[in-house]
């Protein structure tokens, strides 16, 4: 049976209730709506992979509400000035750094980098906030479909029956409502000597670049330079 309810006081109160007892809930964020749950409740993260039928690589992103949470849980590089999360969120951007806190493997299946998001006002922040911690979050339908958009129908006709809790707010996302290829966050990733581009979004390139003027936008560039890292870790795990 799915659960929907919709958008209320009451509805974040709930959904704060479920994520806090292990459960997972669909929500609307200012892109599309995400699947959640704790971030540091490895059976809920097992969960979330279960229903999205996940079997290659698709860490989830942790979500929290204030900017100045993030050195929490990650590691910002020197070389960051030190307004630059606020200057850069809330918003639809996700950004990649060094994990620097206990989180359960599969959160970042296995890997030591850690995708964190800041999105700003939406149902996603009423709940972290009621939660009282953040969440995990990754897109609400069955993995592998690529970087497609997804509304509450599609929520619910791949995921609702797999999840506790599903907040009907409608149709009018910020998403939704995009003329952006791709309706999701603009991802980033800090974890190298300089910022990368790793996926455009709603997120506007020119905006990040007024607090990262040098960020290469070319994704293949940065491709190239992650897979020689991986091939680095590939190598010392052999060695060892």
């Amino acid at each position: 049976m799915v659960n929907i309810v919709k958008m209320s006081a009451d509805a974040i109160d709930e959904a704060a209730e479920v994520i806090r007892a292990g459960g997972l809930v669909i929500t609307p964020t200012r892109t599309q709506y995400n699947l959640i749950c704790d971030a540091f409740n490895a059976d809920a993260i097992s969960r979330v992979f279960e229903v999205k039928k996940r079997t290659k690589f698709g860490p989830l992103t942790l979500s929290i509400a204030d900017p100045a949470t993030a050195a929490d849980y990650v590691t910002v590089p020197d070389w960051v000035e030190p307004d630059a999360l606020t200057r850069l969120w809330p918003g639809e951007l996700t950004a990649i750094f060094w994990k620097a806190c206990d989180l359960p493997a599969g959160f970042t299946m296995g890997y030591d980098t850690l995708g964190v998001a800041c999105q700003g006002a939406s149902p996603l922040e009423d709940i972290i906030r009621a939660a009282g911690r953040p969440v995990g979050a990754t897109s609400a339908n069955i993995s592998g479909q690529g970087d497609i958009f997804v509304d509450l129908d599609k929520a619910v006709a791949d995921i609702g029956t797999g999840v506790d809790l599903i907040i009907d707010y409608g149709r009018d996302t910020a998403g939704a409502a995009s003329e952006s290829a791709v309706k999701a966050n603009t991802i980033i990733d800090l974890t190298f000597d300089r910022p990368y581009l790793v996926r455009g979004g709603i997120y506007p390139v020119a905006r990040v670049q007024t607090v990262f003027p040098d960020l290469d936008p070319d994704s293949d560039a940065y491709k190239a330079r992650l897979m020689e890292r991986v091939e680095q870790v590939r190598a010392r795990a052999v060695g060892a």
